[in-house]
């Protein structure tokens, strides 16, 4: 039978079991007044008296903080007590259950009422609302009928408006915490000192406290006009700051320890107060070495620092490329960047110094392949206005087509806005006059070659200009929707058609699959059919031997609205996984030697994406290396006429 605690009726066995565990270790009493010893089951305990912990425990403080104010006395008193008790329950507790040997975390819990009945410091009735877990979910909601603090009150006479039962809920919070093994704190709401009826406790978590509190009031209207001056002891807020102002100061160590860019604390003179490994690896000198230098030593512009601190003072930041020196005395180009901080309650200056001399050299050798390019380029002028000897009829035509991209060249913009139809034109009659010329069959065969070699060269000409000038228009802004209504079955159907010749040159395999029956949709069918021919044209060329699959269907998306997709899987060499998003970029492909091997310019795919974007969709690419790939279209059904755009029908 339960005598020295209450509890709801499941929790009676195993506080049953607690009460007769404490009883046994009490009865192991010796008192030796001649010794001044207090002997409990082998250990050492001392009597206090009630009052001189709590009402003249207050009293006292409130005297030696009277120049602070009563608000910050009444703090100070009930933080002590609530971390003294706190402490001496976590040391008690974990000793009663070695002693005992206690290893459950309810069995250990339940000593503690006990424990608190037996060394007289308050009766512990604990609710049913209760749900003790050793988790953030921790609630114990209890009362103490015969608490020491408010008894020592009500017997001086005194009467005070806010809650003393300090040490109580200390002790408690503390046994539990150390039973289960989760920071728990423990909030008096109701005390009899003020004149309620209890003294009433609710113990949680410190990140659930508060919200339980505020629940349990909501819930008892009738009790949350009593409840005054109640307080979360400050004990784990602490702990918790200095955690982790601890941690964030050895977050930043790590930090500046680890940065891979060459980091200096510097004081007002410019002395190194501390300099990372990267910057002792940097200047070829230890840390040791480095600390008290200044930094002037390592830098070779003159009045270095006293510009840089100048900067950063009245800017709050320095970013300038200097020139460094080492240990060796070899020179090298630096980044360097600067900002205040404070450290320590110091003011210190940061320089964040990156070794630049790679990329600077990365530069040069740039400009020098620019340079080389450029060169080569001239030359390849050179070797078209050989060519141009042999065509006689076009020899005019051809000349104006070098002058143009020369021109081109010097002034890209104006060639882009200008001089599209008269590049064109040119080109068209180089095409038209070469296949004339080379049907010629009284022409010796090497001409006709040459003859071929030149139409094949044109081709590529202006497929690349029409490509450049889509991607140009693209960036400008200035490419315009033209929507009309088509069929998405024809227009699959005359898309395949178009790239039969280049499958079958590769030996591959070309199928067409339409899902389902709506076959209607708008948009600009001109760069549908645009995108159909880049994905298929890329499959073929790519694949050899093998199969190019294009299927396509019109279904609902997430958004509500209706899609036009089209899937081309091909078996074919494959990307590697890093490479896919490279491929929609102008001008770049997965590996840049298939530039050699299968021809392109790069930028059929950056095309496909604009095009797709510029109707409201997207596509993405899926692929395994050597396995094949997959490429994926998505428009709107229906798409909508932008601003600019001639729309020719309505969906």
């Amino acid at each position: 039978m339960l005598k020295t605690v209450k509890v709801p009726p499941q929790f009676e066995a195993i506080f049953e079991q607690a009460q007769e565990h404490v009883a046994k270790f009490f009865s192991e009493r010796r008192d030796i007044p001649e010794k001044g010893t207090i002997e409990i089951f082998g250990q050492r305990y001392m009597l206090v008296r009630a009052s001189s912990m709590s009402v003249e425990f207050f009293e006292m403080v409130q005297k030696l903080y009277a120049d602070k104010g009563e608000v910050e006395a009444l703090g100070v008193a009930r933080s002590l007590l609530f971390d003294i008790a706190h402490a001496m329950a976590l040391a008690d507790a974990r000793s009663f259950a070695e002693r005992m040997n206690l290893v459950d975390p309810i069995a250990k819990l339940s000593a503690g009422p006990v424990q608190v009945a037996h060394s007289g410091f308050a009766f512990v009735d604990i609710s049913a609302e209760s749900r003790p877990s050793p988790d953030e979910n921790f609630y114990l909601l209890y009362d103490h009928p015969y608490s020491f603090e408010s008894d020592s009150w009500i017997a001086a006479g005194k009467r005070t408006d806010f809650p003393v039962c300090v040490m109580n809920a200390g002790y408690a919070s503390g046994w539990c915490e150390e039973s289960f093994g989760v920071p728990l704190v423990s909030t008096e709401l109701l005390c009899r000192a003020k004149g309620d009826e209890h003294c009433r406790f609710i113990m949680a978590h410190p990140s659930r406290i508060e919200g339980f509190i505020a629940d349990y009031l909501r819930a008892q209207p009738s009790l949350a006009k009593h409840v005054t001056r109640y307080e979360i002891p400050g004990f784990f807020s602490r702990k918790k700051f200095e955690d982790e102002l601890a941690a964030r100061e050895e977050q930043y160590r790590g930090i500046f320890e680890a940065s891979a860019n060459a980091l200096l604390i510097l004081d007002d003179e410019g002395q190194i107060v501390h300099a990372n490994p990267a910057a002792s690896a940097l200047f070829s000198r230890s840390q040791a070495e480095l600390m008290g230098a200044p930094i002037q030593r390592l830098i070779s512009e003159d009045g270095f620092f006293a510009g840089f601190r100048g900067r950063v003072l009245e800017h709050g930041h320095y970013h300038a490329e200097l020139v460094g020196v080492d240990a060796g005395g070899r020179r090298y180009e630096l980044e360097v960047r600067g900002s205040r901080f404070r450290y320590q309650k110091r003011d210190l200056l940061l320089a964040v110094i990156d070794d630049i001399t790679v990329r600077k050299d990365a530069q040069m050798a740039l400009r020098r392949a620019k340079e080389q390019l450029e060169a080569r380029v001239a030359e390849r002028t050179r070797e078209l206005e050989g060519l141009n000897k042999k065509l006689h009829r076009v020899n005019e035509d051809l000349r104006t087509a070098r002058d143009h991209a020369i021109d081109a060249n010097r002034a890209k913009s104006a060639f882009l806005a200008n001089m599209s139809h008269e590049l064109r034109t040119p080109l068209n009659a180089i095409i038209g006059y070469s296949e004339l010329l080379q049907e010629d069959s009284e022409r010796p065969q090497a001409e006709r070659q040459d003859l071929g070699r030149i139409r094949s060269s044109a081709l590529h000409l202006l497929e690349l200009i029409n490509d450049v000038l889509d991607v140009s228009k693209i960036e400008a802004g200035k490419m315009e929707l033209y929507v009309e209504s088509f069929d998405a079955k024809a227009l699959l159907e005359d898309a395949v058609a178009t790239v039969e010749t280049l499958a079958a040159r590769n030996k591959n395999t070309l199928s067409l699959e339409f899902i389902g029956e709506q076959r209607e949709a708008s948009g600009d069918r001109t760069k549908v059919r645009q995108i159909l021919y880049n994905l298929l044209s890329n499959a073929c060329k790519f694949t050899h031997e093998g199969k190019i699959h294009l299927s396509a269907w019109i279904s609902e998306g997430d958004d509500g609205r209706d899609w036009l997709t089209f899937m081309i899987a091909d078996t074919g060499i494959g990307i590697s996984h890093d490479k896919l998003e490279v491929l929609f970029q102008p001008f770049r492909q997965a590996d840049e030697s298939t530039t050699r091997k299968y021809g392109g310019t790069g930028l059929g795919l950056a095309i496909t994406r604009a095009f797709c974007e510029l109707m409201g969709g997207r596509v993405r690419a899926e692929s395994v290396l050597g396995r094949g790939s997959t490429f994926t279209a998505m428009i709107p059904r229906y798409v909508a006429a932008r601003p600019g755009a001639t729309p020719t029908a309505e969906p």
